[in-house]
This record gives structure tokens, sequence and C-alpha cells, in this order.
């Protein structure tokens, strides 16, 4: 696989990541969950709709696979904005009910279970988009798919060896040498 494809690979998964960042919004907080969503998912051959239609050439993708998957992708964004809108809407009058002088238990409870079914609720439409998607495609497309991105992980971890860490160690942090650390 060439660094284009790899490239791609990694501007689709940040492009992706930093899309409330682009819409203007704070980018959310769980961001790294986010990723690792992702790459979990992608590690079990489901793959987000944006990045088989970028290799949709690679992986030799039919003009009526294409389509589907454009359906799948734009019936999906549609229930996840209302759906997080309406977990937006739920977390307000939860904060609201905190400000009150008397706090209902009750209330509290009923918000939070609600809050929390419309989360799973969002994380299981998920899923079964990507199952969606990964069903219009086919075994060998799959696999192209899986091997590109096995070459991915591997150009990564080449990466990070050539690197190090990202980020530094703290100060007094055991470092992975044989060596004893200094002694106070």
């Amino acid at each position: 696989m060439n660094k284009k494809t790899i490239f791609s690979l990694v501007m689709v998964l940040l492009l992706s990541s930093l899309s409330p960042a682009q819409a203007g919004r704070r980018p959310r907080t769980n961001l790294l969950n986010n990723l690792r969503f992702g790459l979990y998912m992608a590690e079990n051959n489901l793959f987000e709709a944006r990045l088989v239609l970028r290799l949709k050439g690679e992986i030799g993708l039919a003009a009526q696979q294409e389509q589907k998957i454009e359906n799948l992708m734009l019936a999906y964004e549609e229930s996840a904005i209302r759906r997080g809108s309406d977990v937006k809407v739920l977390e307000l009058k939860f904060a609201s009910l905190l400000k009150g002088n008397r706090i209902d238990r009750r209330e509290m409870e009923k918000q939070a279970r609600e809050i929390g079914r419309l989360k799973t609720d969002l994380q299981v439409g998920h899923l079964n988009y990507l199952l969606d998607v990964r069903d219009v495609l086919t075994a060998e497309q799959v696999q192209k798919l899986d091997k590109m991105q096995e070459k991915f992980r591997g150009a990564m971890r080449e990466r990070m060896e050539r690197k190090g860490p990202r980020f530094p160690l703290p100060p007094g942090a055991p470092e992975d040498s044989e060596e004893e650390p200094p002694q106070e």
C-alpha cells in the first residue's frame, strides 16, 4: 500500500474526530474515547462509511454499493443529530434541576436514566449502522480494507518506534531501559 493511502486513512480518522471543532463548536472532552471506539470497531472489520467511500477505488466499490452506503450514512447522521440534540436538551434540564433550592431526587433519577437510555440508543444505532455498511461490502472488499488497515497499523508502529513516546515521561518515572533509576 502506498503512502498516499496510509495518509488518507489517518486523515479520515482525524477529520471525523474533529468535525465538532470544524463546525465552530468546542471539541468533545471524550475525543480520545471516541477515537479508541472507532479503532476498536475498525479492528473488528467495521468501517465508517466515509472511509469506505474515500477508498472506493482501492476496494472496487460498485456504483450501487456506493449509493447504498451514502444512503445509510445520511440516514444514520440524521438520526444521530436528532438523538444527540435530545441528549443535550435533557442534560440542560438535568442541570437546571440542580440549581433549585429543593432537589427532587426522583426527577433527577428519571432524567439521568433517560439520558443514559438515549446515549445507549446512540451507541447501538452507531453499531447497527457500521454493521449495515459492512453488509453492503463483499468479503473481498472487507478483506482489502482489513489489509490496508494492517499496513497502516504497521506504519504507525514503525513511526512510534522511531520517534519514541509522544509525551515526555513525568520526572522520576522509570524509563524502559535496563538501568536502575538514580537513588536519592
